[in-house]
């Protein structure tokens, strides 16, 4: 595909400033453990035979789109998101005997535990949907989300004071809690298209509470309706 990998103008701004500031090794260290990052997500999309469209280079790391919708399962969610960061600890191993280890091993590690923390659109965000809409609502799943992304760059920018990174992540939650009714009606409308069965059954009172991987039946007109017959009526009516 073409043009499928893309380095954004503040990731050139960001290398810029490492080259002329004297920090040639660091940069080609943190390129390294960046594409072997990349790479592990690029690789557990393969085996599980999903579709890579695209693969943008921010300065706090990739952020890749796929074919993966918001119906994937949680559990390969959660090893597509923990890909990277396995490969990275992989890295501790491979280095161990090069010349700037610690400044490798700083680098490495200070870039897992960044992947760790809940900021959209990280690793650590992605880890805690996989985990969170196993037990509550999709919806309810990404209002938290929302909320522990934007407290959690507010708590970093104000350990790191580091305004680039900053400005960078708060516009990508900001781009991605605007597009909150669309991702609520694109979860729905997959749902609605693939008509997906799952082992467990759940009852509730309105499609605000309707769960990932499960069967929902929806309250209707005073009796529970499979989600089928109930997105039917509702995306029908719609268009």
């Amino acid at each position: 595909m073409k043009n499928i990998c893309k380095v954004h103008t503040s990731t050139l701004i960001f290398y810029i400033i490492l080259i002329l500031s004297g920090y040639i090794n660091y940069l080609l260290i943190y390129l390294a453990i960046i594409i072997t990052h990349e790479l592990g997500h690029i690789i557990m999309i393969k085996l599980l035979k999903l579709k890579i469209n695209s693969l943008t280079i921010y300065p706090f790391g990739g952020v890749i789109t796929t074919n993966i919708n918001y119906n994937i399962n949680s559990n390969k969610l959660f090893l597509v998101s923990i890909a990277g960061i396995t490969m990275q600890l992989v890295l501790f191993l491979l280095f161990k005997d090069i010349e700037n280890y610690e400044i490798f091993k700083t680098l490495n590690l200070s870039i897992i535990i960044f992947n760790l923390i809940p900021i959209i659109p990280s690793d650590g965000s992605k880890i805690a949907t996989s985990f969170l809409e196993r037990f509550i609502s999709y919806r309810s799943t990404l209002i938290i989300t929302n909320i522990i992304s934007i407290l959690s760059l507010v708590i970093v920018f104000l350990i790191s004071k580091n305004l680039l990174f900053f400005i960078v992540l708060y516009y990508l939650n900001i781009k991605t809690i605007s597009s909150f009714k669309y991702i609520i009606n694109k979860f729905k409308l997959e749902r609605y298209l693939y008509k997906k069965k799952y082992k467990k059954n759940i009852y509730i009172e309105d499609e605000k509470h309707m769960k990932k991987c499960r069967n929902n039946y929806i309250k209707y007109d005073n009796i529970y309706v499979e989600e089928d017959a109930y997105l039917n009526h509702k995306f029908t009516k719609i268009y």
